[in-house]
């Protein structure tokens, strides 16, 4: 379920990752605001997105005690894949909120590791960081000018408060070996059937479906409603896993395009980004990208 469509491969993706994070950012208040008896973020959603704001703003002069680290608010900012599960995200900028407040918190292991994906992980945390950017950055070439990424990043963040200015700041990349190899070509046509969530935090839907497009004769299963990366597998309750069954145990593809409804889950999964701050790379939590 990685769908990136060929023109973003790959520096695009991560401002697309930034574009897609605007209206699911725009969205998640809704939850707080109906539920405001129970979270204290606002009763509308135009509050509870300034409470966050001023949450930043308080973190980034004074640094958030939470669990033994200090959170500014750049680092509460790129948890950019939070704000794709809202039953997720306000509990945790509740939390945080109450730790700013020097009130006590309990957070949950979930929670932390929405915060702190790293925690209490091994050497394969490391091992899928540099997976990760041994196929970013050698698949295709990247600028060199660090000028040209910091102008990006003050364009990007006007545009995308959230996380543009981190999607388009220096990468590794930046200083990669150029690819030494050309690009295959595909040239045969396969039954592929990609599959996507709506709201896909890593390969937004904008960007699976280019990668749809751009494969001729593919099917896609959209599953509106779906939450994160995963979604065969990954979650129990999609409505495409019955398609992709039939799939995988036929081989052949459905007649057409699917597009069916996934009820979004209110219990708490794994995190699927970590966050970024200035200092870290994204890093996917689970390897995957």
């Amino acid at each position: 379920s990685c769908g990136v469509a060929p023109p973003r491969m790959w520096g695009g993706l991560t401002l697309v990752g930034a574009t897609a994070a605007a209206p699911a950012f725009t969205g998640w208040p809704l939850w707080p605001a109906a539920r405001s008896p129970d979270y204290g973020l606002g009763d509308t959603p135009d509050a509870v997105s300034k409470t966050f704001w001023d949450l930043v703003a308080r973190a980034n002069e004074q640094p958030i005690e939470f669990e033994g680290t200090k959170l500014t608010g750049d680092d509460i900012r790129t948890a950019r894949g939070l704000f794709f599960y809202p039953s997720q995200a306000a509990p945790l900028v509740k939390l945080l909120k109450d730790a700013a407040d020097g009130k006590p918190v309990r957070p949950t292991e979930p929670q932390l590791r929405l915060l702190k994906p790293t925690a209490g992980a091994g050497p394969a945390s490391d091992n899928g960081t540099a997976v990760f950017w041994s196929v970013v950055c050698g698949d295709t070439e990247w600028p060199r000018y660090p000028e040209q990424y910091e102008r990006e990043a003050v364009k990007d963040k006007a545009k995308y408060p959230l996380y543009g200015d981190f999607a388009s700041n220096i990468k590794p990349c930046a200083y990669w070996q150029r690819p030494i190899e050309p690009p295959t070509a595909m040239k045969t046509p396969t039954n592929v059937l990609t599959v996507q969530n709506e709201w896909d935090s890593q390969t937004p839907l904008v960007s699976g479906q280019g990668l749809h497009k751009a494969l001729k004769g593919s099917r896609m299963v959209l599953a509106l409603g779906g939450e994160g990366h995963g979604v065969y597998l990954a979650d129990p309750n999609s409505c495409a896993n019955a398609t992709v069954n039939s799939y995988l145990a036929t081989g052949k593809l459905p007649a057409q395009d699917v597009t069916c409804r996934t009820t979004p889950g209110a219990q708490e999964r794994r995190s699927e980004i970590a966050p970024q701050s200035p200092q870290r790379f994204p890093v996917l939590a689970d390897g995957r990208f």
